[in-house]
């Protein structure tokens, strides 16, 4: 009969435990300078990416704004993740050194994992953006009809009168205002839901504007939630050691074993 392999036995996690740090601290606060610059590449990303993938049909436009967020948020995340697996990683360090007594400072107690670490640094790092796109959607008004710009061989009309009059509406331009700023910059930052909403109509583009902070903060949300994630990517990585060194010693075993039957001399008959 043929032998059968021994069934092996299922991998226990590994959990390790971790000393706890404070969520607003010094690191929380260079984390959000990385979540603020992060934004100002997703921006570019937005209107990079929303005015080489601006389509006429409004489903693609959809698919598309979604697939660009998507990514964003992603990118958030793994920014995220990393950066919580290295502090519960630190936060193991600091728990062991603590457990023996040694001193732990504020500095190094600060960089240790919190749960909301992660979403104060995304809150604080978005802030800026959030706070252009919160006075933009107090003030933003439904858009209106403009007159177009006058054809070149209209211009001599210009200069007669009653016929002068009547054309002096197509030269008034309005000025750049900070409205007009304040719109250039959160269209930016919501490039994905802006072209959507410019197919659906004047009122869908209100309210977008009018939602624009909510939209600001849909991507960096990504990096309190990886963040989250940390411990338990960090269980991953020291049960995946701990799986490599019991391969290591059954290996090792299993060298010795074999070392043990050729050093062993053969009995004579």
């Amino acid at each position: 009969m043929a032998r059968q392999a021994k069934p092996t036995k299922p991998v226990q996690e590994v959990r390790k435990p971790i000393l706890t740090g404070t969520w607003n601290g010094r690191d929380a606060l260079r984390k959000a300078r990385s979540v603020l610059l992060g934004m100002l590449l997703v921006t570019f990303l937005y209107v990079v990416l929303s005015l080489l993938l601006s389509f006429d049909s409004l489903v693609l436009r959809i698919v598309l704004g979604l697939a660009i967020v998507g990514l964003a948020v992603l990118y958030f995340y793994y920014q995220g993740a990393n950066a919580g697996q290295s502090d519960a990683a630190f936060a193991e360090i600091m728990y062991l050194r603590d457990a023996d007594g040694k001193p732990v400072s504020a500095a190094e107690r600060g960089r240790c994992y919190h749960p909301g670490k992660g979403f104060f640094a995304a809150m604080l790092g978005a802030l800026p953006f959030v706070l252009l796109a919160l006075v933009f959607a107090l003030m933003a008004q439904k858009e209106q009809y403009s007159l177009g710009v006058l054809p070149s061989w209209m211009t001599p009309f210009t200069r007669q009168s009653g016929i002068g009059d009547a054309l002096a509406y197509y030269a008034q331009r309005e000025g750049v205002t900070v409205l007009v700023v304040l719109k250039i910059i959160t269209r930016s930052m919501t490039m994905p839901f802006v072209n959507v909403a410019i197919r659906l109509g004047a009122d869908a583009v209100l309210w977008c504007e009018r939602l624009s902070p909510l939209w600001v903060l849909l991507a960096p949300l990504g990096y309190g939630i990886g963040y989250r994630q940390g411990p338990a990517l960090r269980n991953r990585i020291n049960t995946g050691i701990a799986i490599g060194d019991q391969r290591k010693k059954r290996r090792e075993k299993r060298e010795r074993t074999a070392r043990q039957r050729t050093t062993t001399p053969e009995r004579l008959i």
